[in-house]
């Protein structure tokens, strides 16, 4: 057991240091949001701009759960979609999380996303085909940003999540080993993304190495990834796939993997998902897998079985 150097009355400082009162950073809410998302891979608040529209001037530790909750309600009233809602949500309690990180909050404070409703949404089912996929791939490699073919590549290789690969730097990949590391994620884990020997080549020809601390997909601003957007908006049109969402890509993989035969609980590993979501939404295809094994299995018992009655009746 290590020797540990502090003695009682240096502990009980450190705890009283702790539980002193903290100078909260007077921060708005509209400051909160665009503080957090100046430093979120978009770069925008447009997600949130409703609710800062309306409380954009009011104390960050001032607003209450039943005030959000109302907004909410009073949006979907009108028309909003409730998985918008919920992501609104999500996108506010990340900026809250990452006030808390910083000690921006004053003591005790709480966040009003935590007991915000949460509303029950339509699952999308993504019906998108292998076919679908390449032609998308093979538009990409004529976008005028030759780094779009590569991200893109990336997404499909790995089923990441967009900031998954817009944050990493130079010093997270790996090429030889094919590995990406990303050290935050959602989930709070840190994930190792696998790609294509491909996948790797076209990045070497396309994205020339950097500094280790140097964003790989760098945008104008330095310390700041582009979003690609009107890149990808640009490629689905192309490739005639419209109504193609960028996430629906992570969709796919999920989907591809569990036709593959890969178990919901390795599926959601590599995602970095959670199993049940994973189960809720793609189940009824590791099922289909699992039916398609065991008839694989029959087939040769099957097959032994024939040729044994055949000699028999020789």
């Amino acid at each position: 057991m290590p020797k540990i150097s502090l003695d009682a009355v240096q502990l009980r400082a450190a705890a009283n240091a702790a539980d002193a009162p903290r100078q909260q950073v007077p921060m708005t809410f509209g400051d909160l949001l665009g503080a957090f998302s100046a430093q979120a891979v978009d770069h925008s608040v447009y997600s949130t701009k409703r609710y800062v529209a309306a409380l954009g001037d009011v104390s960050a530790w001032s607003v209450t759960t039943a005030q959000l909750d109302g907004m909410a309600q009073a949006l979907i009233a009108a028309g909003l979609k409730p998985s918008t809602v919920n992501r609104d949500m999500s996108m506010i309690g990340s900026a809250y999380r990452w006030a808390r990180a910083k000690r921006l909050h004053p003591a005790g404070f709480r966040s009003p996303t935590l007991d915000c409703h949460r509303y029950k949404e339509d699952i999308r089912r993504v019906e998108v085909s292998r076919a679908d996929i390449d032609r998308l791939l093979a538009v990409s490699l004529g976008s005028r940003d030759v780094r779009f073919a590569v991200y893109l590549h990336l997404l499909v290789d790995t089923g990441a999540r967009r900031s998954e690969v817009l944050e990493r730097y130079w010093r997270d990949i790996d090429l030889d080993a094919r590995t990406l590391l990303a050290p935050t994620t959602k989930t709070g884990q840190p994930r190792v993304l696998h790609f294509q020997e491909t996948t790797a080549t076209l990045l070497r020809r396309r994205c020339p190495p950097a500094h280790p601390d140097r964003l790989i997909f760098e945008g104008r601003v330095p310390g700041y990834s582009i979003d690609f957007r009107a890149a990808f908006r640009e490629a689905t049109k192309a490739a005639k796939l419209p109504g193609l969402r960028l996430h629906d890509l992570r969709h796919y993989v999920a989907a591809d993997l569990l036709r593959q035969g890969v178990t919901v609980g390795q599926a959601a590993q590599i995602l970095g998902h959670s199993s049940q979501i994973l189960m809720r939404r793609y189940g009824h295809l590791e099922t289909e897998a699992l039916a398609a094994a065991q008839a694989k299995r029959w087939a040769p018992a099957h097959k032994t079985t024939t040729a044994n009655e055949e000699r028999t009746a020789t």
